[in-house]
């Protein structure tokens, strides 16, 4: 059992959703996955962290679809910090409206993911953080996009982690399911 799934473990983080993926098998009718990002203040710009599309319901992934759908966008809004490889964006780009609370077993580097590039997590600067085993809880309408966790709040979560500050370090995480 991943330790995310044994409750009181884990780490929970209020994420804004930047993006989907268009579902697949069952899911043809809906979004099957999410893109989500953590909120630089420093910057005024959304940091991608993972992809998203465990703990929905399908109930929840036509309610989210339906909502979603309203705020559709064209392209990336320029403060959006998402890997430029064409394979990872999202089939459709959103307004920055939604936070929705994610519980994650832990956080490790990545290519793909923009969080905490500007903390300092990769010395080399090319590689940010990103959520292993990301798991939907649920909306957070009690907060606003710039009220999600911070870059540096992502990036102290992922020093705190037993493997990191004993620096073992983590493997990297080029994983993407949905």
């Amino acid at each position: 059992v991943k330790k995310d799934y044994l409750a009181g473990v884990g780490d929970s983080l209020d994420l804004v959703v930047l993006g989907a993926y268009y579902g697949r098998g069952k899911r043809t009718s809906v979004y099957g996955a999410f893109l989500l990002a953590c909120y630089n203040p420093s910057t005024d710009s959304y940091e991608s962290v993972c992809n998203i599309g465990t703990g929905f319901s399908e109930q929840v992934l036509e309610e989210l679809h339906a909502e979603l759908s309203q705020i559709v966008i064209d392209r990336p809004k320029p403060f959006y910090s998402h890997s430029a490889g064409n394979q990872h964006q999202p089939d459709v780009w959103f307004e920055p409206r939604h936070v929705w609370e994610v519980k994650t077993a832990d956080l490790t580097l990545s290519p793909r993911y923009k969080a905490g590039c500007k903390e300092g997590v990769d010395p080399a600067g090319e590689k940010g953080i990103s959520l292993r085993f990301p798991r939907f809880i649920k909306p957070r309408d009690d907060k606003k996009p710039n009220e999600a966790t911070s870059s540096r709040q992502v990036a102290e979560m992922y020093h705190k982690q037993e493997s990191v500050s004993k620096k073992k370090g983590p493997a990297v995480d080029d994983d993407f399911e949905y």
